[in-house]
């Protein structure tokens, strides 16, 4: 976390390496073996820092942005062997590692949850939601659907 001043150049390349170079990666391993079967699904995470700006997310919210660039041009490529890719982009999930970097900025877990709050739904997102969302991705129930980015957000991103 941090602004464009304060973040090192290492912790860009560490940042990108994981949030964005980790997932080509692991998309060019599993490609082969989904074209062999002719069907697959590729479910990332990306975020809604990826979508809207906030103080002092920029190398954050940057690599959430290309994560869904990245499941786009995916979706295309492995469309004709019948491999669909599309993203999730959550807002703030209720789970240690959400408070722990509340906690890292100064923000205590109380503030954290006021302020992470869905706009229309006023409450944080249970891990559980967010799998529910990659079982219905990664399912049969929606063969029709790739490249699309599902934001679950409690509507944080309409107002």
């Amino acid at each position: 976390m941090g602004n464009v001043e304060e973040v090192s150049a290492e912790d860009w390349s560490r940042l990108f390496d994981t949030n964005v170079r980790g997932y080509a990666l692991m998309a060019k391993h599993i490609a082969p073996i989904m074209k062999k079967q002719n069907s697959g699904s590729i479910v990332n995470m990306a975020s809604i820092s990826g979508l809207i700006a906030s103080p002092d997310w920029v190398p954050y919210s940057a690599t959430k942005g290309a994560i869904i660039q990245l499941t786009r041009n995916l979706a295309l490529d492995l469309g004709p062997f019948n491999i669909r890719v599309n993203t999730i982009s959550p807002s703030a999930i209720d789970t240690p590692t959400t408070f722990a970097i509340g906690e890292s900025r100064g923000i205590n877990k109380k503030e954290l949850e006021k302020a992470c709050q869905g706009k229309c739904l006023k409450r944080l997102c249970p891990p559980e939601e967010v799998g529910n969302l990659f079982v219905f991705l990664a399912s049969d129930l929606c063969p029709f659907m790739t490249g699309a980015n599902l934001i679950l957000d409690g509507g944080t991103t309409i107002v």
